[in-house]
């Protein structure tokens, strides 16, 4: 049987492998994004309430939902600031929240009455290619939950939000990575970057804390 902890170490290593194979092509910002943000990586996987084997359609829609209150307001600042122009990537094909949306009505919940978190803390648009960095990330690590929430609560369970790019994963990730690897180039851009995406994560995994 598979453990909380194997799916845990599952997920982080898939969004870490996305990185790996090419930090040395790419520079300096992959390794250090993999490096500096792990633990609040891990962290995020530990609050996330659905790594464990007796997961219930409850559970898992009130996870989506407390996706949906950090996304919607992040996923609509992140194309305030063009974060999709910054790195010259298409912002159609990054959108989440309406595979989200439409999980979320499937499962019986009612979107318009979830409440919405503040949003991380974004000076500029370096710390919002880190945000976007985290919400990238998650794509990796949603196909290893998917896995999961078929194997508890059977196929026909709305997971199209956590397989949002679908067989386009891979390449979506290393079109984000090369990217973000072409935008941060100076140390101070670099750190700016990281800022952000420590930011995120830390937001997020205070928001799925919540009581």
């Amino acid at each position: 049987m598979t453990t909380p902890e194997a799916i845990q170490a599952e997920s982080l290593s898939s969004a870490r492998a996305g990185l790996a194979p090419v930090d040395a092509a790419f520079g300096d910002v992959a390794a250090r994004l993999r490096r500096e943000t792990a633990p609040e990586h891990a962290a995020i996987e530990a609050a996330s309430g659905i790594l464990h084997q007796g997961l219930t359609c409850g559970e898992y829609r009130k996870y989506l939902e407390r996706w949906f209150g950090f996304l919607a307001p992040l996923e609509a600042e992140l194309h305030r600031l063009n974060v999709w122009g910054v790195l010259g990537l298409d912002p159609g094909e990054r959108g989440k929240r309406q595979r989200l949306e439409s999980d979320l009505g499937e499962l019986g919940s009612t979107v318009c009455a979830l409440p919405l978190a503040g949003l991380p803390e974004l000076r500029g648009s370096p710390e919002a290619v880190g945000s976007a960095y985290v919400i990238e990330c998650s794509t990796l690590g949603g196909r290893v939950l998917s896995r999961h929430v078929q194997t508890c609560l059977g196929a026909q369970v709305a997971r199209g939000f956590l397989e949002v790019y679908g067989p386009d994963t891979g390449e979506r990730w290393h079109s984000f990575r090369a990217a973000l690897t072409s935008y941060a180039i100076g140390r101070d851009v670099q750190d700016r970057v990281i800022a952000g995406a420590k930011s995120t994560f830390r937001a997020f995994t205070r928001w799925l804390e919540r009581p």
